[in-house]
């Protein structure tokens, strides 16, 4: 049996690459976790089970790809994802992952968007149909922050608001914040814990450490090699890679270049908003800095600029 080093021993150095694809980019993820293979299939039900746990009601057996219906808002813009998966367990749950590297407006309301696809969908043409709605499972991964507070996972479902209790089955979602996932991680970790460790720094590992020594682990490990890809997807790899990537350097310089016209046409939305306030003349210089946003002293000359 193999001797795992440590994760410090396992870290990409340098000039070194690793053996292992990045599982947010498409292909990569389809082939670690393709649902119409027994190996990638078995990675996915690993990968369900554990995401999953606190919300399923029984641990999922099975998985297969369903046929997914047309987009029912006619929208190009309402599909954006990086992937998604569209699953189907033994028990009729439909399960759908889908990865954002961009950052999108209305994150959360996208994830709503999707569910209501999924249960609509499920409509059956004619009058014998009974609206027997199975329950769905959003999950959705993104490098992006989303919620204000330190939790990389947030769930959520449709609950009693007085009782708390569950409201129905129907509509189950899970959002995960990659770029909250530490550095770190040990053997006794939760295994939720893993699966976020391997999502966000697979591809810096040149090996599995001991931290994550577990047959299934060690399964989706070989399944991420890069070196299982022909070279037909490998170019295919690569190019979905620095696509996703390119975005977001062209995003950031879009406003690292363009910093200073942003912050000055804030600011002078900041002054025209401080200005109309100090002409209504009922308000202290701290009440105005606080709705405006501007300092008090820049309140100060801006009132006595008023009263010239």
């Amino acid at each position: 049996m193999k001797k795992r080093k440590s994760l410090k021993d396992c870290i990409v150095k340098p000039g070194e690459k690793s053996p292992y694809a990045n599982l947010l980019v498409d292909l990569a993820f389809k082939k670690a976790f393709d649902p119409d293979k027994p190996t990638s299939r078995s990675n996915l039900i690993n990968l369900l089970n554990d995401l999953l746990e606190p919300q399923l009601k029984r641990p999922i057996k099975n998985v297969w790809t369903r046929n997914v219906a047309k987009n029912l808002s006619g929208s190009k813009e309402s599909r954006t994802a990086i992937f998604d998966l569209h699953c189907k367990d033994d028990s009729g749950n439909l399960i759908e992952i889908e990865v954002q590297i961009r950052e999108m407006d209305n994150f959360i309301k996208r994830l709503a968007f999707y569910a209501s696809e999924m249960v609509a969908n499920q409509a059956e043409p004619g009058t014998e149909w009974n609206f027997d709605v199975q329950p769905t499972y959003v999950i959705a991964l993104t490098r992006f922050p989303v919620f204000n507070d330190e939790r990389a996972v947030h769930r959520g479902s449709v609950i009693d608001t007085e009782s708390s209790e569950p409201f129905m089955d129907t509509y189950n979602f899970m959002a995960i914040e990659l770029s909250k996932v530490p550095f770190f991680i040990e053997k006794t970790s939760s295994d939720l814990s893993k699966w976020l460790f391997f999502f966000r720094y697979l591809n810096r590992l040149k090996d599995l450490p001991e931290e994550l020594d577990d047959s299934k682990f060690q399964q989706l490990t070989e399944s991420s090699k890069v070196s299982n890809f022909s070279k037909r997807e490998f170019e295919a790899y690569r190019n979905m890679y620095h696509k996703v990537w390119d975005h977001n350097a062209l995003r950031r310089g879009f406003f690292k270049e363009f910093a200073t016209e942003i912050n000055a046409k804030i600011d002078e939305r900041a002054r025209e908003i401080a200005k109309r306030m100090i002409a209504n003349g009922k308000l202290t210089n701290e009440e105005i800095a606080n709705c405006s946003g501007l300092s008090i002293e820049e309140v100060v000359v801006l009132r006595s600029q008023a009263d010239l």
